[in-house]
């Protein structure tokens, strides 16, 4: 018996489509290979780790207290401005020391972005503070927020693998670092100016 010309044509018809399944597949596969071998794998690229760490040196204090004096009123003003300036980064964490003038400066940020001030105590030795500031940092995926003060910000960037930078002026409050961490590759570093000089 004779096969029906129209079951002929099927039959061949599934075939091709099977085959060019298979070579899609093959396809797709080589090419899987091909981005993973060159280091290009997407599955690499969704857990690299690629951060930003900002740091600020805490706003313009008060004069008194001496020993742990609240922010001035043009300090409770740059800690708004900070809001602004970082309005479109996306931050997972904030931190801060004891002091109170660096957790008033990151409050405003607080409240916006519903996120909690992880105190790390400033204590001698200094080296052990910013250690565990760097730990911190690495505790969270995402990005860091970290108020400092003049003696810390560069060490803390440094610590971070940033590059070493001069010390911070007694009265200069309007520096903002962006340090980028890229998994595998040396850090980079943005210095810019927010608020009223």
């Amino acid at each position: 018996m004779a096969t029906p010309q129209w079951l002929a044509v099927v039959t061949h018809s599934l075939r091709t489509i099977r085959l060019n399944k298979l070579r899609l597949s093959h396809t797709l596969l080589l090419g899987l290979l091909l981005f993973t071998s060159i280091g290009l794998s997407p599955i690499n690229q969704a857990f690299a780790d690629n951060r930003l760490i900002i740091l600020v040196r805490h706003a313009e204090k008060a004069d008194a207290p001496a020993g742990d004096p609240s922010l001035s009123d043009d300090g409770h003003a740059r800690a708004l401005a900070l809001v602004s300036a970082l309005q479109r980064t996306q931050i997972s964490q904030l931190i801060a020391t004891q002091y109170q003038r660096t957790q008033q400066t990151l409050l405003p940020m607080s409240t916006d972005r519903h996120l909690p001030i992880t105190v790390v105590a400033a204590e001698k030795p200094l080296a052990a503070h910013i250690q565990q500031i760097v730990e911190q940092v690495h505790a969270v995926k995402g990005n860091s927020l970290i108020a400092g003060h003049s003696n810390t910000v560069p060490l803390i960037i440094k610590a971070l693998g940033g590059p070493e930078i001069p010390t911070i002026a007694e009265d200069d409050y309007s520096q903002l670092f962006l340090l980028s961490i890229h998994d595998g590759q040396p850090a980079s570093l943005i210095s810019t100016r927010y608020g009223h000089e």
